[in-house]
């Protein structure tokens, strides 16, 4: 049976954007930039085309207990185009990270993980506008909890800009639903806001579902998602396919 927790906690939104975050890897996000030019800043938009996303996970021991957990090295393949700006691709924010999953009860199927980030791009693509100025430090927190039908997911996050006073601190917060359909095939459902602190900017309310199905060491994913609300007061809708390959280094005996 295709464990829904396992994977259902780390494909939730957990860190921000401007205009929409699917829940699955493989994302088509998209938001506003500031041009350089006269054009209107509503004429010009970032569009993540591909998202690679490597993940490697270890057990430390801290006074005596492992505590698991996941590093993490993400970057986006991204596009700038609009009215009057030619389609121009390139390398977005890259994010490092960190997953500490430092509460787990297999007994209750209660899990809680602590997933600080930080981002950052090259001058080189914030020129390009595939990038925003300064760094962000996120600071998530993710709790998990499997019933007999379904399992759930929350998480929220704290999002702080660091040099670059244009971004307020902001905060995201995501619930999901996921349930196994079949062995190999599950199911899932995500309600996922965000927004600066002061409530007035950077505000996106989305949904989203898809499937995974996963095969061997391969998982497939499908989703589709649609803004509730969002700043421009104009709806999107998203669709986005995925591929997730999971590597196990062999044990080697002495």
């Amino acid at each position: 049976m295709l464990r829904v927790s396992k994977w259902l906690t780390p494909l939730l939104s957990h860190h921000r954007s401007r205009l929409t975050i699917p829940a699955f890897p493989t994302r088509a996000n998209t938001r506003s930039i500031s041009p350089p030019g006269p054009i209107s800043r509503r004429d010009v938009q970032r569009f993540d085309l591909l998202l690679v996303d490597a993940n490697y996970g270890m057990a430390p021991s801290f006074a005596g207990h492992e505590l698991p957990t996941q590093v993490k090295f993400e970057f986006p393949v991204a596009a700038v185009t609009g009215k009057g700006s030619p389609f121009v691709a390139g390398v977005g924010p890259a994010k490092v990270g960190l997953k500490f999953n430092f509460y787990s009860n297999e007994r209750k199927g209660v899990s809680v993980s602590f997933y600080p980030q930080f981002e950052f791009a090259g001058s080189g693509s914030v020129e390009k506008g595939f990038a925003e100025p300064g760094q962000t430090l996120i600071l998530p927190l993710l709790v998990s909890r499997e019933f007999r039908y379904l399992t759930f997911v929350a998480n929220g996050a704290v999002n702080a800009p660091i040099h670059d006073p244009g971004r307020g601190t902001g905060g995201t917060f995501g619930v999901g639903f996921g349930r196994a359909m079949r062995r190999k095939l599950a199911a899932m459902l995500e309600v996922h806001a965000e927004s600066t602190f002061d409530l007035i900017r950077d505000r996106l309310v989305t949904l989203n579902g898809g499937v995974i199905r996963g095969v061997g060491r391969y998982l497939v994913y499908a989703n589709v998602g649609r803004s509730l609300f969002s700043d421009d007061g104009v709806g999107h809708t998203f669709v986005g396919l995925g591929l997730k390959v999971l590597l196990t280094p062999s044990a080697h005996s002495p």
